[in-house]
């Protein structure tokens, strides 16, 4: 039981197929939950969107917000909830997945230049 996050391309229906995945990476999980609220026009709330709800389709607004946030080590994105999205070990995930992170942030711009849809999801 926990957070299994991943992103990839998104089909005609709107469903993101695994590229790169992630566990408990709580900080990312943060940044995509405000971006999902923003999509869907809804209030943050404390834990979140999870799988089935339709993800977050990723824009290149997106991606220059998810790289700010990746140099400054996520620091806007404090999970202070979520035990099972293990929050309480967020900082090491951040140096865990540094190099993945950044790998992720390249496929998407190379993506989006060749007019693909991608998208992030989860589940909890």
């Amino acid at each position: 039981m926990g957070l299994d996050q991943y992103a990839g391309l998104r089909d005609s229906n709107g469903e993101v197929h695994e590229k790169f995945y992630w566990r408990k990476h709580a900080r990312l999980q943060m940044f995509f939950s405000k971006e999902f609220s923003k999509q869907k026009g809804e209030t943050e709330s404390d834990l979140g969107f999870n799988g089935g709800d339709g993800g977050v389709k990723i824009t290149e607004d997106i991606v220059k917000r998810l790289e700010e946030q990746h140099k400054n080590n996520f620091c806007e994105c404090f999970a202070d909830g979520g035990f099972f999205w293990g929050h309480q070990f967020q900082e090491e995930s951040v140096n865990e997945y540094k190099a993945q992170d950044k790998e992720f942030i390249a496929w998407c711009k190379k993506m989006l230049k060749e007019g693909k849809e991608i998208g992030y999801d989860c589940s909890w």
